[in-house]
């Protein structure tokens, strides 16, 4: 199958839904179907990453928040016809509304990883302005993907009528070597993700100063607020035991990760959590705001993993529950949380009921795990379906 992948942004650059666009797009390539990437940059290239074509078209409007680039449109209305199906990702990005907007009739599919509100000021006085074009988007597409139950109950309560296209595909996690028991020294606190201000860090940075020094808060990742964070870390008196290391590549990310003993998410909005599911997947205890999609993530980990959900607002429980979790120790185990081969092997069957176009067998090795939950909506079913298991 010819897919058309398009996306706000793509390797090198990261955060949670370049992650999962480029997990699912190399897991397609391998199993055979040809993918082409569309993307937007500050340069227009061509190249190749993971077995997947990659083209970057040249920002019109560079803004951060919202980043156009009209040459991307234009590819997309004139192309379209060269793919079996084309999939779009993020709502919250413009680059959806571009692939929705052309009068092709290539079969689309939108991933919106849908938050429901902006994470700034101005996003969130936007957010119900641009509704009307967020709708375009949704009833232009045939399926609707959500990565939790939590963000499919997010789209149906703000566009109703798109319940019968909407399916359910959890993200997937990456094999990762578990290495159970206590870590000696310093105890490290990791904590990843772009460095907006829904992430809350802060509040993790304020929990550091109870636990004293024999804790290490490693920080990963970039954004707009990564100078206020190491300004309060100064204020703090703890800048000596937050280290900032900003993107790391695959190689540094595992080595961050095999020295955590607590990984944390404080995070005010996620449509799934990817951090919270690489730490479960890794054996590492998890500290979580009790959002929906990290309760969802608590009833896919299973009793099995150490996940603690504390409000990240009262910092002193979550100095607690840091603490509590490096007094557990990792795990001997994996949580046992879906792969990004079973994201792919659900993904790729969403493609051909769009398409009508059997999906043959893939031509590299799946990885056996338990199956996304790849389920219509409600309205399809005839039953209601919940959110997904409560939290710890």
């Amino acid at each position: 199958m010819r897919i058309g992948v398009v996306s706000n942004a793509y390797h090198p650059d990261i955060g949670g839904v370049e992650t999962h666009v480029r997990r699912l797009c190399a897991g397609l390539a391998a199993a055979g179907d040809d993918v082409e990437v569309l993307t937007q940059h500050a340069v227009r290239s061509t190249e190749m990453v993971d077995g997947v074509l990659v083209r970057r078209f040249p920002l019109t409007l560079p803004a951060r928040d919202y980043r156009v680039s009209l040459p991307l449109w234009r590819w997309v209305r004139e192309n379209a016809g060269e793919y079996d199906v084309l999939h779009t990702h993020s709502y919250h990005a413009l680059v959806s509304l571009g692939a929705a907007l052309g009068r092709h009739r290539t079969p689309l599919v939108f991933t919106p990883h849908y938050h429901g509100t902006g994470h700034t000021r101005l996003r969130a006085a936007i957010h119900p302005i641009y509704r009307p074009f967020g709708r375009r988007i949704m009833s232009r597409a045939g399926r609707i993907v959500c990565v939790t139950g939590a963000e499919r109950d997010l789209v149906l309560r703000d566009f109703p009528e798109v319940a019968g296209r909407v399916v359910v595909v959890p993200n997937g996690t990456d094999p990762r070597p578990v290495v159970p028991g206590r870590r000696t020294g310093v105890r490290g606190i990791l904590c990843v993700g772009r460095l907006e201000h829904y992430k809350r860090v802060d509040r993790v940075i304020r929990a550091v100063v109870p636990l004293g020094p024999s804790y290490r808060l490693d920080v990963v990742g970039d954004g707009p607020a990564l100078s206020s964070l190491k300004q309060l870390a100064g204020r703090l008196g703890v800048a000596g035991r937050v280290v900032f290391h900003g993107r790391l590549d695959d190689a540094a990310f595992a080595g961050c990760l095999a020295r955590a003993s607590v990984a944390v998410s404080a995070s005010a909005h996620e449509a799934f959590g990817m951090t919270v599911a690489d730490a479960l997947a890794a054996g590492i205890p998890t500290v979580a705001a009790p959002i929906p999609a990290h309760q969802e993530l608590a009833g896919l980990a299973g009793a099995s993993a150490w996940l603690r959900l504390a409000d990240p607002e009262d910092p002193d429980a979550l100095a607690d529950a840091l603490r509590d979790a490096a007094a557990a120790g990792r795990s001997s185990v994996s949580a046992p949380l879906p792969t990004w081969d079973d994201v792919v092997t659900a993904t790729r069957e969403v493609y051909a009921a769009i398409t009508g176009i059997p999906v043959p067998a893939p031509t590299a090795a799946i990885t056996p795990g338990p199956r996304p939950e790849a389920r219509p909506g409600p309205a399809e079913t005839g039953a209601e379906t919940g959110a997904g298991a409560g939290g710890r």
